[in-house]
């Protein structure tokens, strides 16, 4: 079965997103077969040892695929911010290699959504595995938050944030 990709906005400053981040990483999410994504290649200059990349910027990355993905497939209204984020490191990752982010929606409990991920290489190999936890943000952090989020006009975006976006602004 062959779904449809929808992006998800990308923002300004943010170290993982940010087009206006100098030093940022610049990466895309999409939504697609029931997951939230994102193609990786780390360029030099963001590695622990030579030629492998740093450990946090692998988590980074994580984080945020898993935080969009908490938003997409929760009741949450708000985009959400991680309560707790467990990696675990199965082979490194190099430097200016095809990596692919694939997250899944786990489950909705009492206001805490849980989400799992996972980096793999073009062969479908697990590199790392990832679980968080995520609260859904106030109505006055996304109205601050929207502020700062892009939209790419040759690009369909996934139709939940546009919606809260349009309720939120309307309200002002």
């Amino acid at each position: 079965m062959n779904f449809e990709r929808l992006y998800l906005p990308h923002s300004t400053k943010c170290f993982v997103c940010g087009i206006d981040n100098e030093i940022g990483l610049k990466h895309i999410f999409y939504v697609e077969n029931n997951t939230v994504c994102s193609d990786i290649l780390i360029p030099d200059g963001y590695n622990g040892f030579k030629g492998i990349v740093h450990g946090g910027i692998a988590s980074a990355l994580l984080d945020e695929t898993l935080g969009w993905c908490a938003y997409v497939f929760s009741s949450a209204k708000n985009l959400c911010f991680t309560r707790m984020l467990q990696i675990k490191f199965k082979k490194s990752l190099h430097i200016k290699e095809n990596y692919r982010i694939i997250t899944e929606f786990v489950e909705e409990k009492r206001g805490l959504y849980t989400v799992k991920g996972y980096i793999l290489d073009k062969n479908n190999i697990k590199y790392i595995e990832a679980d968080g936890h995520f609260v859904e943000i106030s109505d006055e952090k996304m109205k601050e938050t929207i502020k700062y989020l892009l939209f790419d006009k040759n690009k369909k975006y996934f139709p939940k944030i546009i919606t809260r976006i349009k309720e939120l602004t309307a309200r002002d």
